[in-house]
């Protein structure tokens, strides 16, 4: 199935409730636009590569979505106003389910770091 791949990077000060309050809304906006969020993954708490907005460390959440290109603007429209989301970057995918397996794979190795800069 072909897709979108999205990584957002949350501010290190969110609260888990309005990370929380977020992704629901990004749900929301996805389906109301003809979209479907396929999956998503917290990736947790890391260490930026440079700074960003003063911080040195973000939260960072994959979100995986049909291709809607509705959907996507949207989802991207809340990233852009959203004072909490440091940084976002989406591109497509040919398969959803086997990059998402990927990812997982090398998320639970510890070296989806090193990897991710592979593509």
């Amino acid at each position: 199935m072909q897709g979108y791949e999205s990584i957002f990077i949350f501010d290190p000060n969110t609260t888990e409730e309005a990370q929380k309050e977020f992704l629901a809304k990004c749900k929301e906006a996805v389906e109301g636009n003809g979209g479907a969020l396929v999956r998503q993954s917290l990736w947790g708490r890391r260490r930026l590569a440079y700074r960003v907005k003063k911080r040195e460390y973000g939260i960072y959440h994959l979100l995986y979505l049909d291709r809607t290109p509705a959907a996507l603007t949207e989802l991207e429209r809340l990233f852009k106003f959203n004072e909490d989301v440091l940084k976002w970057y989406t591109v497509g995918v040919e398969d959803l389910d086997g990059e998402f397996a990927k990812f997982e794979s090398l998320k639970e190795s510890g070296s989806a770091a090193q990897s991710l800069g592979d593509r």
